[in-house]
């Protein structure tokens, strides 16, 4: 081992050119040791990208671990580009739906002349990748590592479009809660999820700054004929910048369609209060004027006088409830209940 570090953590190795391809399973220090094998050697890990990988690393490709450890803490988890002379290292980000809305973590890639490692927390955002490569027709295959972090990064940026468009459908359904009822927890909602749209937009913003890097930023091991396709590579992610703008966008709608049904659900209320109020008001002036303390009051005295007024108000009551059902009144409270 030549005193190299050791880390105990496997990783898997895809080592391929035109003719060969060749996957296989081993420690990280005998990993390391493909490079040069072959055309292309992916050695991909998965796990964190600790101080003792970046040793381990940084041993046996010539880079220096801390060059990559600075990138690290200056990127704070966001995708960043940087040449670090005879390597390429890129830190990035990839998309899992859970049952929260969607979870970011981070995946780092040292791109060199003739290999691609990869560190992640899983190998199955690559397994497009990975059918493909089988292909001996592919141009995977007949491409260098360059072509290989594109398709990587390009299977990121799918992604991150399920994942939008994921956010787009719970944005649409609950507007659809909103509408048939507004309490205080779909407010809460709101807010949640305009903090989701708010994390998507930081996620895509750095991804799409780190692809025009890719892109226009001279770099040794990126040859010419992979800077178009990191240039498309960055008009995904503004395409998905610019439909992500569209979903902040409706985050103030959604607090105005709560504020409207709110005030909607007041006016309801007020209605019906007013219905009774007004129903009851000419039952009261019957009971005040029955209730007047005159001498001279017959309808008091007459046997018939109770039952007579209680008849009073009840048709009065009726007539009024009648009057409102015709005029449509009733029906409305009827039906937003």
């Amino acid at each position: 081992m030549n005193g190299a570090p050791s880390t105990g953590r496997t990783a898997r190795v895809l080592s391929y050119d035109e003719s060969e391809l060749e996957r296989y399973e081993v420690p990280v220090e005998e990993a390391l040791k493909a490079i040069g094998r072959r055309k292309v050697e992916w050695i991909s890990v998965d796990g964190e990208l600790d101080d003792e990988l970046l040793e381990l690393i940084g041993s046996r490709t010539a880079v220096d671990p801390y060059e990559m450890s600075s990138v690290i803490v200056y990127s704070r988890g966001r995708a960043r580009m940087e040449d670090l002379g005879g390597a390429v290292f890129l830190t990035w980000s990839t998309a899992d739906s859970t049952d929260g809305g969607m979870r970011v973590q981070p995946t780092y890639f040292l791109l060199g002349p003739d290999f691609l490692i990869s560190v992640q927390d899983s190998e199955g955002h690559y397994e497009e990748v990975i059918d493909r490569l089988k292909n001996e027709r592919s141009r995977l295959r007949r491409s260098g590592p360059g072509f290989l972090l594109y398709s990587m990064l390009n299977a990121t940026a799918e992604e991150f479009f399920d994942r939008v468009e994921e956010l787009s459908d719970d944005i649409g359904r609950l507007e659809d809660r909103i509408m048939d009822s507004s309490d205080r927890r779909q407010l809460e909602e709101v807010g949640l999820m305009r903090d989701r749209v708010s994390a998507m937009w930081r996620a895509i913003w750095h991804l799409r700054e780190a692809s025009e890097s890719l892109s226009d930023r001279p770099a040794m091991v990126i040859q010419d004929a992979d800077r178009s396709y990191f240039a498309e590579l960055f008009s995904s992610f503004d395409l998905l910048l610019h439909e992500i703008d569209s979903l902040y966008q409706m985050i103030p709608q959604l607090i105005d369609l709560y504020s409207n049904s709110v005030s909607q659900q007041l006016n309801l209320i007020v209605k019906v209060l007013t219905v009774f109020s007004v129903v009851f008001a000419p039952l009261t002036l019957i009971a005040g004027i029955f209730g007047m303390n005159f001498e001279n009051r017959p309808e008091v005295s007459h046997p018939l006088g109770y039952p007579l007024a209680l008849l009073l108000m009840i048709t009065v009551s009726v007539v009024m409830l009648l009057f409102f059902y015709r005029k449509g009144w009733l029906t409305s409270v009827q039906k937003r209940d």
